[in-house]
């Protein structure tokens, strides 16, 4: 492969990555947006926060999901963005991987606020390592070049 062959399919993959989890972050952030009583009600699920930071978390991380979410897709700010999703991909992980290892089955409230919404956490952890893994090659693109 040439040089010019290897840019071009960085740029592609940049693109991909960036738009799909642009678009995933905006579809995750609205239903949190329109009811935030039902979003904090699954953080505290989660037994991790207490109540007042759990309100809290609740108002702003879903706008904080959304700015980020349209910035990759719009490409702009996208290296503060791609900092700012690798960071809560963390957060998330971490999160879950807390409760797996407590043994506390939750549902991870990603993309739906129905509190009787089942799946696996295992399946929530492993999807939202996919997740990170895409976030640190727009973080890694973004800053290293």
């Amino acid at each position: 492969m040439t040089h010019f062959q290897i840019q071009k399919t960085r740029n592609w993959a940049y693109a991909v990555c960036r738009i799909l989890l642009g678009a995933v972050f905006v579809y995750a952030s609205w239903g949190k947006i329109l009811d935030p009583a039902a979003f904090a009600g699954i953080i505290s699920n989660y037994q991790i926060v207490s109540a007042g930071t759990g309100r809290f978390t609740a108002l702003f991380l879903p706008y904080l999901e959304l700015v980020c979410g349209v910035c990759l897709i719009i490409n702009r700010w996208s290296r503060g963005s791609a900092l700012i999703v690798t960071g809560l991909m963390m957060v998330f992980l971490a999160a879950l991987g807390y409760n797996i290892h407590r043994g506390i089955d939750v549902d991870c409230g990603c993309f739906t606020l129905n509190e009787g919404a089942t799946g696996s956490m295992w399946v929530y952890l492993v999807r939202d390592i996919l997740f990170l893994a895409m976030t640190c090659y727009l973080f890694l693109s973004a800053y290293v070049g």
